[in-house]
């Protein structure tokens, strides 16, 4: 009998220990599905939202464009303006690449725009980035459904319609709407860009399997998008007689529902005045069925109860493994030290009790390095080097030591009252993190940014302090100077540059960056040699930004090695427009000092290149002194690399620094570039006349091309033929433009333009 109630006792425990993991197991696996759906409701609607506040930003952006005033302020009657009759020749064109452009973010969504007159006539259409013949212009659009509504607003807002049939492409669209300010006395006019229903559907698409994802119509509880049925133009919106989901129509932002088999998560876009849509966003999964299907379902129920004698001990084993995932949960894996989230439950129980408090924010400089040169395994040991340092370090039971992530790392110290504890704290870290670590043989040391922000003198908040020790830390890092406390002169334009490094790696990613040509020509024949590739961002708020707005920016942040491969690609695949439409011509692209002590830039430019079917004589790279004096052997080694393939070397603002002559002789230089600044004084200096004759004297003893930029008048160009010099570049030759407008044939001296542009 003993043995028969151990055996129950037995067979008890394993009942409710086994039915209580599968309750729990259920539940969570309930709680996940849950979670996940409201995470995917809650992307997919701000996918939705996000295309159509995208949309409508573009559509305001688009309506400022100055062809459209120019369009009114121009002469003659309205048809004589679109046949370009009258006025500027380029009016026309303007104003239908200002209705293009908005296609550059909506590539594949955008069905067509237009500018159409307050009398309701089309004065440009585009269709597909084409234009339409100003024959085949709409004399009447005012029953366009967009068309009243628009004019209906104030300037400065923007309309969105329901969803209808383009005229132009038949396609179910979403129009964007706005008018344009046509200037004192003229009636204003409308810009309208036609989103197709289909982009809508790609954009809020998701890869999830069984995830299935409708858009609602709030008016009519219609399902007029659906996942995972394309937009057809036989079946334009899903199953336009679907009503199935018509119970959105009174659920509330965020409800969870069951229904026939499915999980639902209600989600309501976002919508403000001017906006005819009101959608409502639901995404579906199935939900588990059967006697396992939920923690009060037969099979985990009739498990606890089988053996609820012994519910106590279970509970006891799940309260230990729930605090062995808390302790888990809040411990850097790497070197055991405290995490980013027990970092910021710590220091905020020490500021809800008022005390004082200094967040040290650091991370180690050329850190990056010994990962690329000994491996990331390496970096892991000198990071546990570090972390057992820091642990060390601490001088107070209460200091806590965290690693935030990567190679950043966060001390909390008590008891810092004033700067000169401060400063001896950092010249400890200093100290500690400095000092040379042995991996894998080698003798590595790295350096140390530190930024310091302390409360209650710069925030009470521990996401205020982390703030502000982070601006402090950058500054450091910037200057070199080890470390530095926040103070309120540092937020503006510090907080400033990090916003703009997080903008530019976001505008590379949507592909905002431009690429713009301009050619140089032979002086002696006037046939063009090569062009130029020059970056622009066109800034989502800020309209187009020249490079001094974000080069230097992105150099200063590593942004700027993203920003050359972008260039490269564009300009590459512009050569091979060219070369499709008969034009061989080589395309030059600035590089930085970053770009070329990278170990794989020479691989990276020649695969390019090879990728495109390109030789190397298709691509010419320019540097400046700045970039060869950086690390004078890398350079070296990347650049012969080059060169050994046929990629030409130009060395850019020639006569600018100090230490040209020396490069001459240590690279491989096929070219170089007069600085604007001596070539814009040959016609007054004599002086710069003599560097000038001398400079082209020695490049062609050496074999090299000589190229003078920054030609702006015909005394210059006239000088430069004189001299001698071979080639020449700048706005009386021929302004920068995008690459598909450029006109790359050869230039006399009688059709030169007269001054710059």
């Amino acid at each position: 009998m003993q043995r028969f109630r151990t055996a129950l006792l037995a067979v008890g425990l394993l009942l409710v220990t086994t039915g209580l993991a599968a309750g729990v197991f259920v539940e969570r696996a309930r709680q996940d599905l849950d979670n996940d759906l409201r995470l995917n409701a809650a992307s997919r609607v701000t996918a939705v939202d996000d295309f159509a506040e995208r949309a409508r930003a573009l559509t305001l952006v688009a309506s400022h464009s100055a062809a459209f005033t120019s369009f009114y302020r121009t002469g003659g009657t309205r048809e004589q303006r679109i046949r370009g009759e009258v006025g500027d020749p380029t009016l026309m064109p303007s104003v239908h690449t200002a209705l293009r452009d908005v296609g550059l973010i909506f590539r594949d969504s955008l069905a067509g725009a237009g500018f159409i007159d307050r009398s309701g006539a089309e004065n440009a259409v585009v269709v597909r980035g084409h234009p339409v013949d100003p024959k085949n212009l709409a004399p009447d659009r005012t029953d366009a459904p967009f068309f009243d509504p628009a004019f209906e607003l104030p300037y400065g807002a923007v309309y969105q319609s329901r969803p209808y049939r383009s005229e132009a492409t038949d396609e179910w669209v979403i129009s964007t709407a706005t008018k344009v300010d046509a200037g004192p006395g003229v009636s204003p006019a409308v810009v309208h860009f036609e989103l197709t229903v289909e982009g809508v559907r790609v954009a809020m698409y998701s890869v999830r399997p069984g995830l299935r994802v409708r858009v609602v119509d709030l008016l009519d509880g219609r399902v007029i998008i659906d996942s995972t049925k394309p937009q057809y133009a036989d079946r334009p919106l899903g199953d336009p007689e679907d009503y199935s989901l018509r119970w959105v129509q009174t659920s509330k932002d965020g409800e969870l529902r069951s229904e026939a088999g499915f999980r639902h998560d209600v989600r309501l876009a976002k919508t403000s005045s001017g906006i005819a849509t009101s959608w409502a966003v639901v995404a579906s999964v199935q939900q588990p069925t059967g006697p396992w299907a939920r923690p009060t379902s037969i099979g985990p129920m009739s498990m606890v109860f089988s053996g609820l004698l012994l519910l106590g001990l279970s509970i006891v084993g799940y309260a230990r493994h729930g605090r062995s995932m808390h302790r888990a949960a809040r411990t850097d894996y790497l070197t055991g030290l405290r995490n980013r989230m027990a970092a910021r439950e710590i220091a905020e129980t020490h500021l809800a009790k008022q005390r004082e408090l200094a967040v040290i924010v650091f991370d180690l400089d050329r850190f990056k390095h010994v990962n690329d040169t000994l491996g990331h395994h390496a970096g892991d040991i000198l990071l546990t080097v570090i972390a057992q340092r820091l642990t060390e370090l601490v001088r107070h039971h209460d200091d806590v030591v965290a690693r935030l992530g990567g190679d950043e790392f966060i001390v909390l110290a008590h008891g810092i009252h004033d700067d000169e504890s401060v400063r001896v704290l950092c010249e400890r870290l200093i100290r500690t993190i400095s000092d040379s670590v042995t991996v894998n043989g080698v003798e590595v040391s790295v350096g140390v940014s530190i930024g310091i922000a302390r409360a209650p003198k710069h925030g009470t908040d521990y996401g205020t302090l982390l703030q502000r020790a982070d601006i402090a830390m950058y500054v450091a890092k910037a200057g070199r100077t080890g470390w530095q406390t926040y103070h309120e002169g540092l937020a503006p334009g510090d907080g400033a540059e990090l916003l703009m490094d997080a903008e530019l790696r976001r505008g590379i990613a949507a592909g905002q960056l431009e690429v713009h040509f301009q050619t140089s020509f032979d002086i002696v024949t006037g046939a063009p040699t090569r062009t130029e590739a020059l970056v622009r961002w066109r800034h989502p708020v800020r309209g187009l930004l020249m490079p001094g707005h974000f080069i230097p920016q992105a150099e200063s942040t590593g942004a700027i090695e993203l920003v050359t491969r972008d260039v490269l690609r564009q300009a590459l695949d512009q050569v091979v427009v060219w070369k499709a439409g008969g034009q061989h011509i080589a395309v030059a692209v600035n590089v930085s000092a970053q770009d070329v002590i990278h170990p794989g830039f020479g691989d990276h430019v020649i695969a390019a290149l090879t990728a495109r079917g390109l030789t190397g004589s298709s691509l010419v790279i320019e540097l400046t002194e700045s970039v060869l004096l950086t690390d004078p052997d890398v350079a070296d080694a990347v650049l012969r690399r080059l060169g050994a393939a046929g990629v030409g070397i130009a060395i850019d603002d020639f006569g600018a620094g100090y230490a040209s002559l020396l490069y001459l002789r240590r690279y491989p230089v096929s070219m170089l570039k007069l600085d604007r600044s001596l070539v814009q004084g040959l016609s007054s200096s004599a002086t710069d006349a003599a560097l000038v004759r001398w400079t082209v004297e020695m490049a062609h003893s050496l074999g090299v091309t000589c190229v003078a930029e920054g030609v702006e008048n015909a005394a210059t160009f006239e000088a430069l033929a004189d001299l001698g010099c071979d080639e020449a570049q700048g706005f009386y030759l021929q302004a920068p433009g995008p690459g598909p407008e450029m006109v790359l044939g050869a230039f006399t001296r009688q059709t030169v333009p007269a001054g710059p542009r």
